[in-house]
């Protein structure tokens, strides 16, 4: 695929509706190409293809390398819920991971919402592919969004990372993998990847998109909570405390502000995901009034490239 097909993919996205992990940007090529100005879903890279049927585009398949972690997700997604078309995605998707792993070991996982027609997982099944994990998509409307407020200690305090300094940058990526490394699914990211992903989030909403707490008393940066506005939903990408300083509330104190942000930007409704055996961040969330309107299962097969 290339960046002239963006127009394609758009409309693809838009009649397939919501599918797999992520939720596309579907404002206007402007805005999905903000979202595509990340090493890891750019057209560049070589990692989209298109399927055709008597010249038409009917579908794509992604290829998302988390090698770090031994693992390659697979985005497929057809305008026909047709066996032969989804196989044939999900064969190309596998033979280009394949090519990325260079001789690799790793597990090819794909994402299948419960709203998909049942002929993506029927499809997965007959090539091997078994549920490995579910994550839940949860949402609430920003008027009944209901926050814990309280004080933390004055040493801590809430303002924008600044992204733009070199130091900054390598300090907030630091703290984003050290919050979640070991989680299931999580791929520690590059100063390059974060950096990319935020600024294109900036230039489109107009806000810092990473809200950090920092310890003046100790210095440094200790918790952190990444949002994104895609229309009137605003979403919180992550909330990370670190390990060291847990129990503090500085979490509910970075969701709070975070949720603030969203709803000073004018968010409708506010969304995340949670894996579905994370009980304490799922408690949380539910006390906050989240809900779950969605349920996405992962299918994970082992491959040899």
């Amino acid at each position: 695929m290339t960046r002239d097909q963006i127009g394609v993919l758009l409309a693809i996205l838009t009649h397939v509706g919501p599918h797999g992990h992520r939720e596309w940007s579907l404002d206007g090529q402007e805005s999905l190409l903000a979202m595509l100005d990340n090493p890891r879903l750019s057209i560049e890279s070589g990692c989209w293809s298109m399927a055709y049927d008597d010249g038409a585009p009917v579908g794509y398949a992604l290829v998302e390398p988390e090698l770090n972690i031994g693992r390659v997700i697979l985005g497929i997604a057809s305008l026909f819920s047709s066996d032969s078309v989804y196989r044939a995605l999900l064969l190309d998707g596998i033979e280009r991971a394949k090519s990325v792993a260079d001789g690799e070991r790793f597990e090819a996982q794909v994402a299948v919402r419960d709203a998909e027609p049942d002929v993506i997982a029927r499809t997965l099944v007959a090539a091997g592919f078994r549920v490995v994990r579910t994550a839940l998509k949860m949402r609430v409307d920003a008027s009944d969004v209901q926050l814990r407020r309280g004080a933390i200690a004055p040493e801590f305090r809430i303002r924008n990372a600044v992204m733009g300094d070199e130091a900054e940058a390598v300090a907030v990526t630091e703290l984003h993998n050290t919050c979640f490394t070991g989680s299931w699914g999580f791929s520690p990211n590059t100063v390059e990847e974060i950096v990319g992903r935020t600024s294109a989030d900036h230039e489109q909403n107009g806000f810092a998109p990473i809200i950090v707490m920092e310890d003046e008393a100790n210095g440094g940066l200790c918790a952190y909570n990444w949002i994104t506005l895609n229309g009137e939903d605003g979403r919180v990408e992550m909330v990370g405390v670190h390990p060291e300083l847990r129990g503090k509330r500085l979490g509910w104190a970075m969701f709070n502000a975070g949720i603030d942000r969203l709803m000073a930007n004018d968010a409708q409704t506010l969304s995340l995901d949670v894996d579905a055996e994370n009980p304490p961040a799922r408690k949380i969330y539910e006390s906050a009034g989240y809900r779950t309107y969605s349920e996405v299962k992962y299918y994970g097969l082992e491959i040899e490239s």
